[in-house]
């Protein structure tokens, strides 16, 4: 079982370690500039002690990657530990700078605005000002540890509170505006979700008879295309069947059109309701096997069904159409449909099995009606 560094089948994961590791990369980065402060003889814990705080510091970022890695940390309120990366960072900026003499404090703050850069992945006003409250207290009780009462009236120490207050400075500004951000990014996802709804409400609506409420022909077209497919692949035999309502012409001449749509809407229901209760069709989904497919014309396809399977399920369509009359304003109507059946080939077109269909439904007509034909 091979195992990679970052996953590749979770994408979420894969973005939260990709920032756990630019953590990573920028306590390599302060490397340098540290090593550079110890050959100056800036630091006051000398190489040993830059090494120490360096090796703390790298494995304690191995031990976030680990958790977020593993799934540790996925019931957490913020499976990234954002809050909590940056909250060691700034501590190990606060231990560097108590040892740090006054020409290299420039790399604490440094250090500070980098890990506050990394809050702009996630981090609220509310908590961005936390954060800097947090910097503030720690940097001020740093600053009365390394420096004593004798101390704090020399120039050094007025220039660690001039360091101080433009540290508090940029980190409000920066709280302030990763705040903005964070409310850009809100706003932005929820336009997302929003236009993600629409636009699939749209596609609905656009795959939909208005009438009836059942998949329009594109939709039955792109189904069939989709059963072909499974049908090259995996063997899978299909049926398709055109139902088509007798003498409906007449309804519309003698009842007008509204009745014929009440007649139509009836007619859709009736065979959604019982191609429920059938377990041959019930195999496939059924709100996408069955639409208009113009007119008084309707397509049905049956997944897995063959030959007298097929037959045997249009029977009983049939039945439950002379169980009882359609209730319009007209008053009750009683309705029959003839249907043709054709079971796909292999290597056949979805136009020419439409055809073989549609010639068994026109031989349904031609007996008598209210029956069904399957085709050679």
């Amino acid at each position: 079982m091979s195992f990679s560094l970052l996953p590749t089948d979770d994408r979420i994961l894969a973005i939260r370690l990709k920032r756990q590791l630019m953590g990573f990369v920028s306590y390599l980065m302060f490397l340098v500039p540290l090593s550079y402060a110890d050959r100056q003889h800036w630091l006051r814990f000398g190489h040993a002690g830059l090494m120490t705080i360096l090796a703390v510091a790298l494995a304690i970022n191995l031990g976030f990657f680990v958790a977020i890695r593993s799934g540790l940390t996925r019931r957490c309120a913020d499976p990234s530990l954002m809050l909590q990366q940056i909250g060691v960072a700034g501590l190990l900026a606060l231990v560097i700078g108590y040892y740090v003499a006054d020409e290299a404090m420039v790399i604490v703050l440094m250090l500070f605005f980098t890990a506050f850069f990394f809050g702009m992945f996630s981090f609220t006003t509310r908590q961005y000002l936390a954060m800097t409250t947090a910097a503030a207290l720690g940097y001020a009780i740093m600053l009365l540890l390394k420096y004593g009462p004798a101390e704090r009236g020399g120039p050094e120490f007025h220039l660690e509170v001039l360091h101080f207050m433009i540290l508090m400075m940029v980190l409000l500004w920066m709280s302030l505006l990763g705040g903005y951000l964070a409310g850009l990014r809100s706003s932005l996802s929820q336009k997302k979700d929003a236009l993600a709804t629409a636009l699939a409400r749209l596609k609905e609506l656009a795959s939909r008879d208005e009438l009836t409420g059942l998949y329009n022909r594109r939709h039955l077209m792109e189904t069939l295309e989709q059963q072909q497919e499974r049908a090259k692949r995996h063997g899978e035999p299909f049926a398709l069947c055109i139902l088509d309502l007798d003498l409906f012409k007449r309804i519309n001449d003698t009842h007008g059109h509204g009745v014929g749509d009440e007649v139509l809407r009836g007619f859709s229901e009736r065979i959604r309701s019982h191609m429920r209760r059938m377990d041959v069709i019930g195999r496939g989904k059924i709100d996408s096997t069955f639409g208009r497919y113009g007119g008084e014309e309707f397509l049905l396809l049956l997944p897995y069904a063959a030959g007298p399977g097929a037959r045997a399920c249009m029977e009983r369509l049939r039945a439950a159409m002379h169980a009882e009359p359609f209730p319009t304003t007209a008053g009750p109507l009683t309705m029959t449909f003839s249907a043709g059946i054709a079971q796909y080939r292999n290597d056949e077109s979805i136009a020419e099995v439409i055809n073989r269909a549609d010639e068994a439904l026109y031989r349904a007509k031609s007996s008598g009606r209210d029956r069904v034909e399957c085709a050679e």
